[in-house]
């Protein structure tokens, strides 16, 4: 025979579960980070990768974009208008030692249709003398819809910050 007590425990256990399931899978902010991942790990070239490797990745990456989307990286950077132009790109990015790009401290604000997603986009290569990883880090703002699923429809990539001169030190008097 169970007690009142251990129901109302099996009751609120099984809310606290269905209550966490939904926000872990349904969760849009959620659905939207974990899309920036899908989108981080298509971008990323591994190394020594065969061709047909590379026309698949690329294809993946069609599925994640807008037909109009925008992509400007930066005031001197180059701006893409349209998704063809962003394939071709993204074709045309052969690290020799292979590529990563990740999505790093992601923000997302989502109003309706629409989603606001800032975030670090890291992008880790080899230095092809010495072997040794380099890392690029900018600031990214990725503007996304939901169509049938969540495409990125603009990307915004700040500038590299440069360092500002040192103040000369005090005078003494």
């Amino acid at each position: 025979m169970t007690s009142n007590g251990s129901k109302y425990v099996t009751v609120v256990f099984a809310l606290l579960v269905a209550y966490f399931s939904y926000q872990w899978w349904f969760n849009q902010n959620r659905v939207v980070k974990r899309r920036l991942g899908e989108i981080a790990a298509t971008l990323s070239a591994p190394p020594h990768e065969a061709d047909l490797e590379r026309v698949a990745r690329l294809a993946r990456l069609r599925q994640y974009l807008a037909d109009d989307i925008k992509v400007r990286g930066g005031r001197s950077g180059p701006e893409l208008s349209s998704r063809e132009a962003v394939m071709a790109a993204a074709a045309g990015w052969r690290p020799e030692g292979g590529g990563d790009v990740a999505f790093v401290d992601v923000d997302v604000k989502i109003e309706g249709e629409t989603a606001r997603a800032y975030a670090t986009a890291e992008l880790t290569t080899r230095n092809a003398r010495t072997d040794e990883p380099v890392l690029d880090s900018r600031e990214a703002m990725l503007s996304l819809v939901r169509r049938d699923v969540w495409v990125v429809s603009a990307v915004e990539l700040k500038d590299h910050a440069t360092a500002a001169e040192p103040a000369p030190p005090p005078s003494l008097p």
